[in-house]
């Protein structure tokens, strides 16, 4: 131990005991060695505040500052030589070998079709009235081209307007019902690629195109390459105005129509007469 200058003794009353230079200087080393810090460095502050402000400066020494950019090899490890990511994400070279698959949302597939739908569908309704579908039944002849099935309690007098049909490649029925009671009031019949005008009541009509290649009378129709449709749109008719109907089909046409599920109702003869 080393020389004191001065020796601990019973306060004297007026006196008071001060420590000497050399007792003070044993003193802090030996708090230095208690606090494991390096011998001979001198801290102005032995407390709390003053160990906790070291040892956050030595933290900010340390850490990487926010921004800075520290090297990492190949293999994912740092300056220090540990893995830079945790163990649980298992490093590029897991992720490398991992398949991303990419498949198409459960709603594409469904637009496509619709979409396949909305343009085969017009292809097999024409290819079906042109009479590319077999059909092994012979066929009867089509009635002339302007030939009408006329419902009997229209009286033929009261023809005053005018009804025009042109149509395509395919042979045409061209109907016209009561929108009220929906009761056959007349049906034109006209050859592929004709343009016909028929005398027609006057009034307010919904009309009904029946389409196809090979005739089989007025129940059957067209037989397999029957199509039906309904114009969407109500038809009027009056003595200074006439309407008509042409069955081309066209990107900009004005006719809509909506397509009828099932078979047109058969034209009997006791509902009417023919000329």
């Amino acid at each position: 131990m080393p020389a004191r200058s001065a020796t601990w003794a019973a306060p004297v009353k007026g006196e008071t005991y001060v420590m000497g230079i050399d007792d003070r200087d044993y003193m802090k080393e030996r708090y230095r060695q208690r606090q494991g810090l390096a011998p001979g460095r001198r801290f102005w502050g032995f407390g709390k505040a003053a160990r906790e402000a070291r040892a956050e400066r030595a933290r900010k020494e340390q850490a990487v500052p926010l921004g800075s950019a520290s090297w990492i090899d190949a293999k994912g490890r740092g300056a220090n030589g540990g893995l830079w990511f945790d163990a649980k994400n298992r490093g590029f070279d897991y992720q490398k070998g991992r398949k991303v698959r990419f498949g198409p949302h459960p709603m594409q597939k469904w637009i496509i079709l619709l979409s396949a739908a909305s343009f085969l569908y017009p292809m097999y309704r024409e290819a079906r009235r042109s009479g590319w579908l077999p059909d092994r039944e012979a066929a009867l002849p089509f009635p002339p081209s302007g030939s009408v099935t006329v419902n009997a309690a229209i009286d033929p007098h009261d023809a005053t307007s005018r009804m025009r049909v042109v149509t395509a490649s395919a042979n045409a029925v061209v109907q016209l019902f009561d929108p009220g009671s929906d009761h056959h009031v007349i049906s034109v019949y006209v050859h592929g690629d004709d343009d016909v005008t028929v005398p027609v009541p006057p009034g307010t009509y919904r009309m009904r195109v029946i389409e196809g290649d090979k005739w089989h009378g007025p129940v059957k129709f067209f037989g397999p390459s029957t199509t039906y449709e309904s114009v969407v749109k109500l038809m009027t008719f009056t003595r200074r105005h006439f309407g008509g109907i042409d069955l081309h089909r066209r990107p900009d046409g004005t006719l809509k129509t909506r397509v009828k599920i099932g078979d047109p109702p058969p034209l009997l003869a006791a509902e009417g007469k023919g000329r």
